[in-house]
């Protein structure tokens, strides 16, 4: 049967399905190594970079889906009577109308499919301070452990521990201090950790530009929902914190256990502070707690909470 009019863009659209699936995602695929994007959507606070990772990733799998619809239709034209040149001919001179209604009728989102494939990732928390770091034991203990107007000042801080008992265990172990050590008694008995593996993990820091560094994983939804911007967090009972650096590949033993909760806030500004970072395999100066301390993922303990983020101004 010869058809009965020219091929037209209504008839090729009311040939199309109510919608397509342009994206399959895998049940082994996920954000796993990803940690680029994500750590520049932290960086960012904000998901752009992601989002955009993620549509570059899976362009070429959308762009062959919409290649394959395009032929099937041309297939049912060809069922209806019509000329294959004929609908070469349409699609050629229709193509970016026809791709375009195509891609409206997408109903997949690779996205939040890969979100709820990813586990919970490894991130750590580390302590920023205007006393830039601090160093290796032996460096250290050399000139004396100082608490004023130091990193180690900030830390011990940090942690909620009583400075004069801070130095009263290092008098034990026959380490050198300098200046004052204030006997801090609000403190006391809201300790994170104990004194004693405070203590061993000075003993073990191995090197140089240390930073106190807190670990935990995340809930990658959770930090996608948040829109990657957060202002306070809560590490759990049971996880771990040591000393390290990123930069020197390094640290501590890494086994400073918390006693108890411990909620940190994330300012954007002002020292000291703490800044959560993606564990992000890295090199040249940028390492990770996996990479220098080869660990699995388990080490890094129980998943942190997001309690508060910023609120989005409301708009009249």
């Amino acid at each position: 049967m010869e058809p009965k009019k020219e091929i037209d863009p209504d008839m090729v659209r009311g040939l199309m399905d109510e919608t397509y699936s342009l994206t399959y995602i895998d049940y082994d695929e996920n954000l796993d190594k990803r940690t680029a994007a994500i750590a520049e959507c932290l960086e960012a606070k904000n998901g752009i970079a992601l989002i955009e990772d993620v549509e570059e990733r899976y362009s070429l799998q959308m762009e062959e889906s919409v290649v394959d619809i395009m032929e099937g239709l041309k297939k049912e034209l060809a069922g209806m009577g019509y000329k294959k040149w004929e609908a070469e001919k349409f699609f050629e001179e229709n193509e970016e109308g026809i791709k375009e209604a195509i891609y409206s009728r997408d109903n997949s989102d690779p996205l939040k499919d890969l979100l709820r494939n990813t586990g919970k990732i490894p991130v750590r928390i580390e302590l920023l301070s205007n006393y830039d770091c601090i160093n290796s034991h032996w460096l250290e203990s050399s000139g004396g452990y100082r608490y004023e107007e130091s990193y180690f000042g900030d830390m011990v801080d940090a942690l909620n521990l009583n400075p004069a008992k801070v130095r009263k265990i290092l008098t034990e172990h026959k380490e050198k201090t300098a200046g004052i050590f204030p006997d801090k008694r609000s403190g006391n008995g809201k300790e994170q950790i104990s004194y004693e593996q405070f203590y061993e993990e000075l003993e073990n820091a191995c090197c140089g530009a240390n930073l106190l560094t807190y670990i935990a994983t995340i809930d990658i939804r959770e930090l996608y929902e948040a829109d990657f911007n957060l202002t306070e967090i809560i590490l759990p009972k049971g996880n771990k914190c040591g000393l390290f650096s990123s930069m020197q590949g390094g640290g501590s033993l890494m086994e400073m256990e918390l006693k108890e909760d411990v909620r940190l806030r994330l300012s954007p500004d002002g020292f000291p502070r703490f800044r959560l970072r993606v564990e992000e395999d890295g090199r040249d100066c940028d390492y990770s707690v996996r990479q220098v301390y080869g660990v699995f993922d388990s080490f890094y303990g129980k998943p942190l909470s997001i309690i508060s983020q910023p609120q989005i101004p409301q708009t009249v």
